[in-house]
């Protein structure tokens, strides 16, 4: 049996695109539940986490779940 071209025999089958965006969708859902706990927020602050712009720049992405559509997933 050969693979398809620029594919190795143990590389593993490529994933449904709709598979990653649902992934994706939970991750970073969970991870804005998350953000609700003081506890996790606390955490965030002693690492210092905040002063990373690139943390940052992640939280402004995530400002899309303000967004009706997205913030009825909310709990």
């Amino acid at each position: 049996m050969s693979s398809p071209p620029g594919q190795s025999p143990t590389s593993p089958a490529p994933v449904d695109p709709k598979t990653l965006n649902r992934a994706r969708f939970e991750l970073e859902l969970e991870f804005v539940q998350a953000l609700a706990n003081p506890y996790y927020l606390h955490s965030l602050a002693q690492q210092n986490i905040f002063e990373q712009p690139a943390f940052i720049n992640y939280l402004k992405y995530l400002l899309y779940w303000k967004e009706k559509d997205y913030a009825r997933f909310l709990q």
